[in-house]
């Protein structure tokens, strides 16, 4: 099951692209308003200067009816009006007035300037209520979609969706859901109305009292800024209310059945929102402004599916119809397409749900390893090779763990060493591990990873110690500031810590007959090839020595001797590594190092596992952390039915193990 910090990030995303949309609509609703003011600016002033006398106006002369002539241009002026109103399906009550005031013989002055700055108000609000009318239905819908979408990629499997019918859109679109009982709609005519009352109070306070028009228009514009920031109000809060609805309607249609609260925390942080953040609520009790957002205007809080452990046991088996895999690399507009619109399933795998227990990973579509995603130490032209060669085995693996595999395919991703000036190398040598140093300061002055040259039929040891030490690696890259003296990644992860204490040193019988089993086998390989060899060394000395010769019958000859004796053994020794490593498929010393590691070595001292770091090295219990972590990360990807044994074994230590790898994968971007 992927981290609650997988859910937050991802719905985090969606609430960002939701206030951005909003954000976007907001600046066009004040680009509304400040052409609104121009216009009507530009109405007061051309009337003014009409028919004042002697820079003043009064109420008798602006109740004077317009001349034949002034009348016929008003008539024009309306007619386009009437024009534009139909094309952009203005409100219907302005219309009839429109075709009312066409239809009239007698209009005063004051009248018809009214009627001219009331249409560019009607403009100005049904531009309004259109954005927001299509941000609402896109909010609605695309937050619908992507809910769905990022909960079934974030599980792996997918089944149809109806596509959204527009009758219930409207519908939804149309309900109150605030205590005023009003939709958007009518709380935006509703602001309509208000500023159109005070525009044309304004405007008869202009002539009774004989002020200035340019009295009138500080007036005007100080009352269409408070509208302006209302508007901005209506925009934000609604936004946020039907991008929380469709999360309720999708948490729904999934059979989510709790959610988390999560609060975007920062200095403008609402004490409502940090008191509720992190909460969990039942989906029967999702109520907007009580347990689900918005809880006030600007709010920015957003709702995360919070899941149980037989989620998707429940989802696939109650899906209607065919359900399929959903490859965790799957873009967006795939997946509306084959899972809302009625798409091929082509190349998805189809879900049994009978099998839905079994290690998803094994129908999921493969994560490949490129060779252009390794940092450039690792593509060296005397590295290149052995990094192909790496890919190429772990490509041709079937049933890794694909977020395993993806955390590996973004080690370039990391930052790097050399990118600081410190110096990172590569090497070959014995003694695998990663190598770093600090000065007097703790600052890192140089790192080495050192992992085997992949040769040979049988790559899977090499492999999974490759895979060992490249984890090493990232988790040192992983932690706060890669130049300091300071916490691994693992051991920060506070739930993984917590869980290793808590695991045990026990071993189930399954775990403890296949480390018998093993341990047979590493001592039938330890004794056929040291057997080997020591004919080999037998028959060298005879060569050189003769049947009974000894070092002081001849020196020249005992020095050639012990020369090809010093490198058979050697050979020997890496042989019985090379066998032991690949015995039984490989794998099996890194189950047994972590299960020494939760013994703290006692079971390498005893001999209950053959390979392990012992007590004198699990002294540190930051030790016990880092090569667990380590170990797991090769088997993830290796030995998938080895990650199985452990897990029936220390579920909770598995669990928080693969949180780790979710959690080193945001940590990295991904």
């Amino acid at each position: 099951m992927k981290h609650s910090n997988y859910w937050k990030k991802r719905f985090e995303q969606l609430e960002e692209a939701k206030n951005k949309d909003a954000s976007s609509l907001y600046r066009e609703v004040e680009g509304y308003y400040s052409k609104a003011q121009r216009t009507i600016e530009g109405q007061i002033q051309s009337w003014y200067g009409r028919f004042a006398v002697n820079n003043n106006i009064t109420m008798a002369e602006a109740r004077k009816l317009l001349s034949t002539k002034e009348l016929a241009e008003l008539k024009w002026d309306v007619k386009e009006y009437i024009k534009y109103g139909e094309q952009n399906e203005l409100n219907q009550m302005w219309m009839t007035e429109l075709e009312n005031a066409s239809a009239r013989f007698h209009i005063s002055r004051l009248e018809a300037l009214k009627l001219q700055t009331q249409n560019s108000m009607e403009v100005l609000f049904g531009n309004q209520l259109d954005g927001m009318d299509t941000l609402m239905k896109k909010l609605y819908t695309n937050g619908y979609y992507h809910t769905v979408y990022e909960v079934q990629k974030g599980f792996n499997i997918g089944w149809d969706i109806a596509s959204i019918d527009q009758n219930k859109l409207e519908k939804i679109i149309s309900k109150p859901w605030a205590v005023d009982g009003k939709n958007f709609s009518e709380r935006l005519w509703g602001n309509k109305s208000k500023l159109v009352n005070e525009l044309h109070g304004e405007l008869t306070q202009m002539t009774i009292l004989g002020r200035s028009p340019d009295d009138a228009i500080r007036n005007i514009a100080g009352k269409m800024n408070t509208s302006n920031k209302n508007a901005g109000r209506l925009v934000m809060t609604e936004s946020a209310y039907f991008a929380s609805a469709s999360q309720k309607d999708a948490f729904n249609d999934l059979d989510v059945e709790r959610f988390e609260i999560v609060a975007t925390l920062d200095s403008h942080t609402s004490a409502i929102c940090q008191d509720l953040d992190g909460h969990v609520f039942d989906i029967k009790d999702y109520e907007a402004g009580v347990t689900a957002p918005p809880f006030h205007v600007w709010c920015r809080t957003t709702t995360v599916p919070y899941f149980e452990d037989n989620f998707t046991e429940r989802a696939a088996r109650g899906a209607d119809g065919k359900t399929y895999y959903v490859p965790s690399d799957m873009k967006y507009p795939d997946w509306k397409k084959s899972f809302t619109e009625g798409g091929s399933k082509e190349g998805l795998a189809e879900v049994d749900p009978g099998d839905i227990m079994k290690d998803k990973t094994e129908n999921v579509k493969r994560v490949q390893l490129e060779l252009s995603n390794f940092p450039a130490e690792f593509t060296t032209k005397s590295e290149i090779n052995n990094t192909q060669k790496l890919i190429d085995f772990i490509n041709r693996l079937d049933g890794a763990d694909p977020n395993a595999v993806k955390l590996y395919s973004n080690i370039g991703k990391l930052e790097t060493l050399t990118s600081n000036n410190i110096p990172f190398s590569i090497s070959h040598a014995k003694g695998y591990s990663v190598n770093y140093s600090y000065n007097y300061k703790g600052e890192l002055v140089q790192s080495k990873l050192t992992i085997p040259k992949l040769d040979g039929e049988d790559l899977s040891g090499q492999v999974n110690t490759t895979l060992h030490e490249e984890m090493h690696l990232m988790d040192l890259y992983c932690r706060k500031d890669v130049t300091k003296s300071g916490n691994w990644f693992s051991t920060e992860q506070k739930s993984l810590v917590e869980a290793f204490n808590k695991s045990g040193t026990g071993m189930s019988d399954e775990v403890s007959d296949l480390f018998k089993t093993y341990n047979v086998k590493y001592k039938e390989v330890h004794g056929e090839l040291s057997k080997k060899y020591q004919e080999q060394i037998t028959a060298s000395r005879i060569s050189h020595l003769g049947e009974n010769g000894s070092a002081f019958s001849d020196i020249k000859a005992y020095k050639e001797y012990e020369k090809v004796s010093k490198k058979l053994r050697s050979n020997m020794v890496d042989e019985i590594d090379y066998a032991s490593r690949n015995a039984m498929g490989g794998g099996i010393g890194n189950l047994q190092d972590i299960y020494d590691a939760l013994s703290k070595g006692s079971y390498r001292d005893s001999g209950i596992v053959k390979y392990g770091h012992g007590s004198k090295y699990y002294r540190s219990a930051e030790s016990q952390i880092h090569e667990t972590v380590a170990n797991y990360g090769a088997l993830s990807i290796t030995r998938p039915d080895l990650v199985k044994l452990l897990k029936a074994d220390k579920p909770e230590l598995v669990e928080e193990l693969d949180k780790f790898i979710q959690a080193m994968l945001e940590r990295v971007g991904d």
